[in-house]
């Protein structure tokens, strides 16, 4: 038998603080080749928010579901992690379960009335809804393989948006002639570098 490791004592002035990553819950919902999605102060995301005190995480992944959608909705599976750090933003966390939607009535009951809208669209749609480069990926990548991964991102240095080339709200047109299968890399031209103005740092 090995002897016991003794890790060795610290220095303070030396000691790095542990990180704290804000952490955020959410849910993917299907009905057939199509995917909820909800407008949050004017801007287009999955069903998402943040996890309370005292909460584990698929709690408030139904939580934040129902209250952004008014779907009850039963966990299947993690379908992927995002984790992204953004000096703006700070280090997020984020975990998305695939679901299945089992009662509610599809209309938005947030407390903060934060959210506008809740609706099905599409897959081969997303991209003129969906700019946030991280989610995005993730998303279409377990549309695409239909397994669970966990994604990373330096928005400092990578992009973080997806150009908005059409708008959405006149139903006409697409983004491009890209499809959900097609893959977004930090060197594609459809994506642009975050630039943070005045009122523009809360999260997509």
């Amino acid at each position: 038998m090995l002897p016991p490791v003794t890790a060795p004592p610290s220095k303070g002035r030396n000691k790095r603080p542990l990180a704290e990553p804000r952490i955020g819950v959410g849910c993917i919902v299907m009905r057939g080749d199509e995917v909820l999605i909800v407008r949050e102060r004017g801007r287009w995301s999955l069903p998402k928010g943040g996890l309370e005190v005292g909460e584990l995480i698929q709690d408030g992944a139904r939580r934040e579901t129902y209250e952004e959608t008014g779907l009850i909705v039963e966990l299947r599976e993690l379908a992927f992690m995002v984790e992204f750090q953004a000096e703006t933003w700070g280090h997020h966390l984020q975990f998305f379960y695939a679901c299945r939607e089992v009662g509610g009535t599809l209309g938005p009951r947030d407390p903060d009335r934060d959210v506008q809208e809740a609706k099905f669209v599409p897959v081969r749609h997303l991209r003129e809804y969906l700019r946030f480069r991280p989610r995005l990926v993730a998303l279409e990548s377990w549309l695409r393989d239909k397994r669970p991964k966990h994604f990373v991102f330096d928005l400092d240095k990578e992009p973080a948006m997806l150009k908005k080339r059409t708008r959405v709200e006149t139903g006409v047109g697409r983004v491009g002639r890209r499809s959900a299968h097609s893959k977004l890399t930090p060197q594609d031209p459809d994506l642009e570098r975050l630039t943070f103005e005045a009122g523009e740092d809360e999260l997509p």
